[in-house]
């Protein structure tokens, strides 16, 4: 016998009581939620953040940037208790099924540990690291595709930003060897 998650009927109220505002789903309203609280509480930190000189400002007041990140996160998780009118509830209930693969785990640690070390690493060892050891984590191993890419794709991101945008990385470990 397939082992399923029997649904749950349309007149069963979760929570103990009402549906949230405008017909959304309960897990989909709590999340949104979380998500606003903790852009808020971190919007209200980077209010706290010093201004720097006009000197140190490239286009926007640096200050700025994690707020305009922080809006644009809050404006996009408006639309998470919407999902289900976008997808469709049968969909999304299908995709909400599927557990998370070990994979996806394992990349997040793995992303998680070397932003950790970013501050030693410093910018270009960082995105190095991480080019060259996702794809490996996710299976390739073909090193010809593999070391041009983990080379060649942060040496054109750090040229970028700092040849032609001005925008000058952390050097890390490389600042002390050189």
């Amino acid at each position: 016998m397939k082992n399923t998650i029997p649904e749950r009927p349309d007149t069963e109220k979760r929570g103990g009581g009402t549906r949230p505002p405008l017909g959304v789903d309960w897990t989909d309203f709590i999340l949104a939620v979380i998500i606003l609280a903790v852009c808020g509480f971190l919007f209200f930190i980077t209010t706290r953040f010093e201004e720097a000189s006009e000197q140190m400002s490239q286009n926007i007041p640096p200050e700025w940037f994690p707020q305009i990140i922080l809006i644009f996160i809050s404006v996009l998780t408006l639309a998470i208790p919407f999902e289900h009118y976008f997808k469709g509830r049968k969909v999304a209930g299908k995709e909400r099924e599927v557990k998370v693969k070990p994979i996806s785990i394992l990349s997040a640690l793995l992303l998680c540990l070397i932003i950790f070390l970013m501050p030693w690493l410093g910018t270009f060892a960082t995105m190095l690291l991480i080019c060259l050891l996702l794809p490996l984590l996710w299976g390739e191993r073909r090193i010809s595709v593999l070391l041009p890419f983990a080379i060649i794709f942060p040496g054109a991101v750090t040229l970028l930003f700092t040849k032609v945008l001005g925008v000058y990385f952390e050097a890390g470990i490389w600042s002390k060897l050189f």
